[in-house]
């Protein structure tokens, strides 16, 4: 049963050039509305920044669906639906650590990993190699981390303020937080794998999956 890649056909997957798409626009609005949830963080405005969490979160899933529902796959979307979410956990969580929602060092141990995976993916590159693929695992880490957030926010909303949240809700995205940071960091560690990969190998997978590119182009 899919569930993370709910829209895809049964064949290859066709990544076109294009640029001007309603996954690719729906990836930018994400973009634009993250000064705002940063501001509304540091500032107290924690509804209006939990709606506009779950809008992010609930797009990140849907422009994918659009995109492989839809034959809109790109090479731009497919690198702006992980920076997103990448950019979306340094700036709210720099944004839950400066409002108190969160302690620096759950922050840190997510923005630690992304470090350790942006690292590894640009070592892999310089290599030759090429950025591997999202892993079902790194989604599902993903969506934990983006229901978890948003949980501590309406925790923050129906309780009195960050430094006394609703109990229940507090719990509930702590017991969420907890099995997605670890899933976070083992998908990670994919990535960490391939730095260990001998030259040979890295190039051989870039031009096997050149290959398959212009035999569907074809």
């Amino acid at each position: 049963m899919r569930v993370f890649d709910i829209g895809g056909g049964d064949g290859p997957e066709r990544v076109s050039e294009r640029i001007l798409t309603v996954p690719n626009l729906l990836s930018f609005a994400r973009l634009a509305i993250l000064p705002v949830i940063f501001l509304d963080l540091v500032h107290g405005s924690h509804l209006r920044a939990f709606v506009l969490l779950v809008v992010f979160a609930t797009t990140d899933w849907f422009d994918g669906y659009i995109a492989r529902r839809f034959d809109q796959v790109t090479k731009l979307g497919k690198l702006l639906d992980p920076l997103s979410d990448r950019v979306l956990f340094v700036v709210v969580g720099l944004g839950f650590a400066l409002g108190d929602l969160l302690p620096w060092w759950a922050v840190l141990a997510v923005l630690a990993r992304d470090v350790v995976v942006v690292g590894s993916g640009g070592i892999v590159l310089l290599r030759g190699g090429v950025r591997p693929e999202v892993t079902r695992l790194g989604k599902a880490a993903t969506f934990g981390l983006m229901f978890a957030l948003p949980a501590f926010l309406l925790a923050s909303v129906l309780g009195d303020g960050p430094t006394a949240q609703q109990p229940r809700l507090e719990l509930i995205a702590w017991l969420v937080f907890w099995p997605s940071l670890a899933m976070y960091w083992m998908s990670g560690l994919v990535y960490m794998r391939r730095m260990f990969l001998p030259t040979h190998v890295l190039v051989a997978e870039r031009e096997a999956i050149e290959d398959r590119v212009e035999a569907h182009g074809d």
